[in-house]
């Protein structure tokens, strides 16, 4: 597909992960990058590391289908307090890309000096059963070729966003290429005077956008069951403290989620911090209370708070030890959110998120 600043190029050096690395060394080389945050491969296990020195580029692998924790929340780590004055690229998966749009509005991340790069994402693998596998990245180069979403997370088999928004400078894609390579797309003045620098062919943007249309329908679809499935099983007191029955109020889910950012926290703050007393009370008025507190009102707080944010990565759920899936329900939460509010995360820099606005005319339907 043509995006903002140029044409599609594909770069062959080798298979998908030789193509990558020659991209990113030259992207040192050439002095577009002082530094870059990406996956890096440590005795088979991968980690998102910051570097500097070329050498980390012989174990990059931007495409290995584990998802630990959302970048965009690590960036935040580097830029918050101040821009960086050196230039780094970050490498993001759709939905952190999303999150990194979300946590610059929210004032959490300063991108000046940052090169966006989206890459395509098939999915990732379920990191219990990742373990297991012996070869999980070349399993994962046939599951892509072969169309085969057994394996992947309940969450990335709905994804509806396996392409990078047009807020990457550069697309660092696979899908729709036949053979090795890798994609290029440029999608800012930034990107396209990165890769006319770089040799290439051009890519066949029919065959590309004929593989997205396909993953998105299909995914579509099993979307609209689960979320259908999903609203009945919540619906009314009953069925939504039935929903979150194992829930543990560890708030796991909340420190893994990159939209979650307060540094003062209302779940962690002393509201929270009962004495003997409060029990009583508690039980003279309805007899006994359930343990662990405040299930119910932790998750209803976190939905009114950030659920038009909501990217659907799904690392609430890889983080609950319960194994409760909270993404399906806060993402079409969230998809209500954002219909009433005409909002899309991720989708323009520029474009207010709801609680951070004040309208005297709206929600007029609620009285």
């Amino acid at each position: 597909m043509e995006c903002v600043g140029g044409k599609m190029k594909i770069i062959k050096k080798g298979d998908i992960i030789q193509s990558a690395r020659y991209f990113v060394n030259g992207l040192f080389e050439k002095g577009f990058i002082d530094g870059l945050v990406g996956t890096v491969l440590y005795n088979n296990n991968s980690y998102i590391t910051f570097f500097t020195d070329k050498k980390f580029v012989d174990t990059f692998n931007p495409f290995f289908p584990s998802f630990q924790v959302s970048t965009a929340q690590e960036i935040k780590r580097i830029t918050k307090t101040k821009k960086s004055e050196r230039k780094f690229g970050v490498i993001l998966r759709p939905c952190e890309l999303n999150a990194f749009v979300e946590l610059v509005k929210f004032k959490q991340i300063e991108k000046e000096n940052i090169l966006v790069i989206g890459i395509d994402c098939f999915g990732a693998y379920d990191n219990k059963r990742l373990k297991d596998i012996k070869e999980p990245f070349s399993k994962f180069i046939e599951d892509i070729k072969n169309d085969n979403e057994e394996d992947l997370r309940r969450t990335c088999s709905t994804c509806l966003n396996p392409v990078p928004n047009i807020n990457a400078d550069i697309v660092l894609g696979y899908l729709g290429l036949d053979g090795d390579g890798v994609i290029l797309i440029p999608q800012s003045e930034a990107g396209n005077e990165i890769i006319k620098s770089f040799e290439g062919e051009d890519g066949k943007e029919e065959k590309r956008e004929e593989v997205i249309k396909k993953i998105i329908e299909r995914r579509r679809k099993k979307w609209e069951e689960v979320k259908e499935r999903t609203i009945k099983e919540v619906h009314g007191i009953d069925n939504l403290l039935n929903f979150f029955k194992d829930c543990i109020t560890c708030h796991n889910c909340k420190d893994l989620c990159p939209i979650c950012f307060c540094k003062e926290c209302f779940w962690e703050s002393p509201v929270f911090e009962y004495k003997p007393e409060n029990f009583f009370l508690w039980g003279e008025k309805k007899g006994g209370t359930k343990m662990p507190l405040d299930t119910i009102f932790f998750h209803v707080g976190r939905l009114t708070h950030m659920s038009h944010s909501c990217v659907g990565c799904g690392l609430c759920e890889d983080a609950c030890p319960r194994d409760i899936e909270l993404q399906r329900l806060f993402y079409a939460v969230g998809e209500k959110t954002r219909e009433i509010f005409s909002y899309q995360p991720g989708r323009d820099y520029n474009e207010p998120p709801p609680l951070t606005t004040f309208k005297e005319e709206e929600l007029r339907e609620l009285g």
